[in-house]
């Protein structure tokens, strides 16, 4: 009996230790892995060549200044394929090392693609074990995919990363550009007569100046990334961009604006502009009668004012509620052209699907299938609050006070 103790216990010795030598059958190490970045795709001339991807690949050297050469920080490889992975598989051919495409921050679709359908980019990029559903998804507006990549940028070595802090930037303070990750557009894909949104960017400037490092050695720039509206898309087809009031409407009704400036206009050359903040909106549904639901659109903002030209005494109570129903008139103006845009379009990409499917589920059983008939004629109503915090540091204009006159 304690010889069939001792061989159990060698054994369970000898199997713990086997764990600590096992490996990676599949391991590649560091130094024979090339950093993908960002990965474009543009239409192919020919069907032999479907898919023209670029990849944007980080030179280490260049990064960490230890053997840097004054070189280009990245550089863009690129192949052609029936297929993404094809394409993939013939860029890899062109590089020393084996293009890893774990640490992607960007993928850039091309317009020209985009309108013809994504279905099969987005299966690729879901069915790939090293992408993330996290990368962000843009589309090149008017332009090659491959140009937004191969843009030296100012801030940062690595233009991929310069285009995701200026979304996040812009969402946080200035814009209605918000992120848009491959998860996203999967599910916007994927919902009933619904479609997936998209941010837009583009180059602004002399593309060709933009891919040297002149682009960034001057004061002025030559090539700029820029942010250029929300592509919506009906299923994964694009159908239009949302650019000023539609596309600041639709960042609301999917609550990703934190911050915008909103104008207002008074007339006789008076004006005050205002920083929007703590802005939040809801969206429920009233759907016993799934054949015409009653979509609640609620939104909850503050105003701070940041600029003022006008005679009015603003220390009153009265003129800052005025400007409380002025400021949500022209923010649900904002959300009512979004929606308006919408059912124009007729893609639900706002999601009045999931609100009626979450309010009345057996009811949405019934009309799922004829959503692309309900959706434009459903009853939308909007719903704005605001609260004009504070007047910053002054509580009265230059232009009322009569400070600065002789």
């Amino acid at each position: 009996m304690g010889k069939v103790v001792l061989k159990f216990w060698k054994l369970l010795v000898v199997s713990g230790l086997l764990l600590f030598v096992a490996g990676c059958w599949d391991s590649v190490e560091l130094n024979k892995r090339a950093i993908v970045s960002g990965v474009s795709i543009d239409k192919g001339p020919s069907k032999e060549k479907k898919y023209s991807v670029s990849f944007q690949v980080v030179v280490a050297d260049e990064i960490t200044g230890k053997n840097s050469r004054g070189n280009a920080p990245v550089a863009l490889y690129k192949g052609s394929g029936r297929s993404i992975y094809e394409a993939l598989v013939n860029a890899s051919r062109q590089s020393a090392r084996i293009l890893s495409l774990g640490h992607s921050k960007v993928i850039i679709i091309s317009e020209e693609l985009a309108r013809e359908g994504i279905k099969d980019l987005m299966d690729l990029f879901e069915r790939e074990s090293e992408m993330r559903l996290s990368t962000l998804v843009f589309v090149s507006r008017g332009q090659r995919a491959e140009d937004i990549l191969s843009v030296m940028t100012v801030f940062g070595k690595i233009p991929a990363n310069d285009l995701v802090q200026k979304l996040e930037t812009g969402n946080r303070s200035f814009g209605y550009n918000f992120r848009i990750e491959v998860d996203d557009v999967i599910r916007g894909i994927l919902a009933k007569q619904g479609g997936a949104i998209i941010n837009g960017v583009l180059v602004k400037g002399d593309l060709e100046a933009g891919e040297t490092k002149g682009n960034v050695e001057g004061i002025k720039p030559k090539a700029i990334l820029k942010n250029a509206g929300l592509a919506v898309f009906k299923q994964d087809k694009l159908m239009a961009y949302q650019d000023g009031i539609e596309g600041m409407g639709l960042s609301l009704i999917h609550n990703k604006l934190t911050e915008y400036p909103l104008f207002l206009d008074f007339g006789n050359n008076e004006s005050a502009t205002f920083s929007m903040f703590k802005v939040h909106t809801s969206v429920t549904a009233n759907a016993k009668d799934p054949e015409h639901p009653v979509i609640y659109i609620t939104t909850q903002q503050q105003a701070a004012l940041k600029e003022y030209n006008g005679s009015l005494d603003i220390s009153k109570s009265s003129v800052l509620r005025n400007w409380e129903k002025l400021l949500s008139e022209e923010t649900k103006k904002e959300i009512d052209a979004a929606v308006k845009e919408a059912k124009r379009l007729n893609s639900d990409y706002i999601r009045f699907n999931e609100t009626v499917n979450r309010d009345n589920p057996k009811g949405w059983k019934r009309v799922k299938d004829r959503w692309d008939t309900i959706f434009p004629r459903c009853e939308v109503r909007i719903k704005v609050n605001t609260l004009v915090r504070h007047t910053e540091m002054r509580t009265r204009s230059l232009r009322s006070s009569g400070e600065g006159k002789k």
